[in-house]
């Protein structure tokens, strides 16, 4: 019989149907398998599950994946979502597009003493270029060698300046992010599903007479919309007064705000827009209840903490707490950060040198509501004070409240539950440069669910998942640390701090 001719009389049908009524007999002797459940059990077992385990049953079969990009399914897991730290390398020189997700294991749930996990939840921004990375136009040295027979992946190097991107803030699940050096909005994604969505390119024409400084993503309860809003000023002399939004002042000020509803092609023109004192930007773009806030740092003005309200579309001066500091000043913006902790606008202020005091608005919009719920200490157990500021990331069920850190780029965290507890240092092992974190509460939700226009394109990073850029890490863990710290973390003997208790580094 020759080689490669099937025998005569050989059936493919045949064999085919025995294949399968073999493998029904193995599954009769093994047993059912969780993919037999009945849906509506399938359904709230998933539920339950953390993000890191959802991304991996999502691949599991064809039935979990399709019951966990089912939109009612990413809407109820999103509601029951808890908020927790994205981070990410901030490397000048290097691009970074992996972000790690900060999700504490069901078996320590609270960070409890000697902790140390690995950062195994790795995420993907987009590039701003994908196309010229598919072509290979971006490569310099591509390198396809192959070791005992195993193929690497292609190293490519890229400019930072044609392909960086800042993230700007995180509302509903979704990334707003920015080019770095004029923080102009560029796309918005879903770092959990890999979808991402290009925003309107200005023409050549409206770049010139713009100069931007501050944008954000925001939701609009009314139109369920997702809208990104950027502010800038205009380089074209302004010959009449426009009337500040906030004050009411009338200024010789060419700073606008335009704002784009997600899967739309246009921006529309709002009007004035609030800017900070000498050029500083806006700090800790925060989204709650419709609104979009920031820190505003004017010495001429009371109102610190302003808003943009996306279903009104207009700014607004929030009601702060009463900390009796008077106007806000470049000293006072050094040591205040905002965010939101289970659900309520917080203002974290490191004034008192010696603690952290975190104030909340239990019911939002209203002065009076605002509540001092916590005063901790920076004292460390080797009697250091870590000074710097502080930014809330996520307050857990499990009663950890979790800090990034500004000056030593680092997680603390805080366990509320505790009667003397202090904060506790995490330090990120494998990481050679300082990184960034974000506050972020992880979604399944669909993009292709908010755009409005048929012909309007949604695209995903794993186009290019398969490529690695340079200086990429390949794993990460999170440690606590107790032994003693340098310098360059801000730490202070008790001398130093009497010495220094004025100082502090600035983060707006």
């Amino acid at each position: 019989m020759k080689r490669g001719r099937k025998p005569k009389g050989f059936n493919t049908l045949k064999v085919a149907k025995e294949v399968d009524q073999l493998g029904k007999q193995q599954n009769q002797y093994l047993g059912p398998s969780l993919k037999d459940l009945p849906k509506p059990i399938s359904f709230d077992i998933l539920l339950r599950l953390s993000t890191k385990r959802l991304l991996v049953c999502r691949c599991v079969c064809k039935p979990w994946r399709s019951l966990i990009s089912d939109p009612e399914f990413a809407r109820l897991h999103f509601e029951r979502a808890e908020a927790f730290p994205l981070i990410r390398s901030s490397s000048r020189t290097h691009i970074s597009r992996n972000l790690y997700l900060i999700e504490p294991p069901e078996d320590n749930p609270g960070f409890e003493s000697h902790f140390q996990m690995k950062l195994e939840t790795k995420l993907k921004v987009p590039l701003r270029n994908a196309e010229l990375v598919m072509n290979g136009e971006g490569d310099a040295n591509v390198g396809c060698s192959s070791k005992g027979g195993v193929k690497r992946k292609r190293c490519i190097k890229l400019l930072p300046k044609e392909h960086k991107l800042n993230v700007v803030n995180s509302c509903n699940g979704l990334l707003c992010l920015s080019e770095p050096s004029l923080n102009y909005p560029f796309m918005v994604c879903n770092p959990i599903t890999g979808e991402f969505i290009n925003l309107p390119i200005p023409t050549q024409a409206d770049e010139r007479s713009k100069k931007f400084f501050d944008s954000g993503l925001g939701f609009s309860p009314k139109t369920n919309k997702y809208i990104v809003i950027r502010m800038f000023d205009q380089q074209k002399r302004i010959h009449e007064p426009i009337r500040e939004p906030i004050t009411g002042r009338e200024l010789f000020s060419g700073r606008v705000a335009e704002i784009h509803t997600l899967g739309t092609r246009s921006w529309k023109r709002i009007g004035c827009a609030p800017c900070s004192f000498l050029g500083y930007n806006l700090g800790f773009p925060t989204y709650l209840s419709g609104s979009l806030h920031w820190l505003l740092i004017d010495i001429n003005i009371l109102d610190y903490i302003i808003s943009f309200n996306f279903d009104m579309e207009r700014f607004q001066s929030v009601p702060q707490p009463p900390l009796n500091y008077g106007k806000m000043s470049l000293d006072m913006s050094r040591n205040m950060s905002l965010g939101t902790l289970r659900g309520r606008l917080c203002l974290c202020d490191r004034s008192n040198y010696g603690h952290i005091d975190i104030w909340m608005m239990e019911e939002y919009g209203v002065q009076e509501s605002w509540k001092k719920a916590f005063c901790i200490g920076t004292k460390t157990d080797h009697e250091r004070w870590l000074r710097g500021l502080y930014e809330p990331m996520s307050y857990l069920r499990s009663g950890a409240i979790l800090f990034f850190h500004h000056l030593s780029k680092a997680v603390f965290y805080f366990n509320a539950k505790e009667q003397f507890s202090s904060l506790k240092f995490l330090k990120v092992r494998g990481i050679k440069s300082k990184f960034k974190a974000i506050a972020h509460i992880p979604s399944f939700i669909s993009l292709k669910d908010r755009v409005t226009e048929d012909d309007l394109e949604v695209l995903n990073t794993s186009r290019c998942v398969g490529f690695k850029l340079q200086g990429e890490t390949k794993a990460l863990f999170l440690k606590e640390e107790n032994e003693d710290f340098d310098s360059d973390f801000g730490l202070l003997s008790d001398v130093e701090y009497r010495d220094m208790h004025c100082e502090s580094d600035y983060a707006g």
